[in-house]
């Protein structure tokens, strides 16, 4: 009975064997959205929320904030928290959102409304309000001096 050396000592050996790993390569097509405007439909068949409502204000620092009511294609509404966040090295936009579906929208309101009577009973002491105005404001010109706009 005679065995192979060669077939026997590269599978001991842990070597890897001579032949190259197959390759396979898969076309994939670009996906293609339209324009998000009220009525258009989306990838997925299903139309744009229209807009109802948009608000938005611009915090301290590189943050706005917005909130929008949609209204779906089924009547429901949508209530849409979006936090927008500059980067200051490279400018570009992160934005962080929060979606609350209608039937959760009264549920959603208690908890701010919670959270908000939380707040005004427990204020921040003077000494963090004096301490965050004087990191904002010193923020703030350094922002200027290297040549940028304190709203940026």
């Amino acid at each position: 009975m005679t065995t192979s050396t060669r077939n026997a000592s590269s599978k001991s050996s842990g070597r890897p064997s001579a032949r190259p790993p197959v390759v396979r390569r898969i076309a994939v097509k670009p996906v293609v959205r339209p324009p998000a405007t009220p009525g258009a439909v989306a990838n997925g068949g299903e139309p744009e929320p229209k807009l109802l409502f948009q608000k938005h204000f611009k915090s301290i620092g590189r943050r706005t904030y917005a909130t929008q009511i949609k209204e779906l294609a089924n009547g429901n509404h949508l209530l849409v928290l979006t936090e927008a966040k500059r980067d200051a090295e490279s400018g570009d936009v992160r934005k962080t959102r929060i979606v609350v579906f209608g039937e959760d929208i009264l549920a959603f309101f208690r908890l701010l409304h919670e959270t908000a009577t939380f707040i005004r009973a427990n204020p921040l002491p003077e000494e963090v309000k004096k301490r965050r105005e004087r990191f904002w404001a010193k923020k703030n010109r350094e922002t200027r001096a290297n040549g940028h706009s304190a709203d940026a």
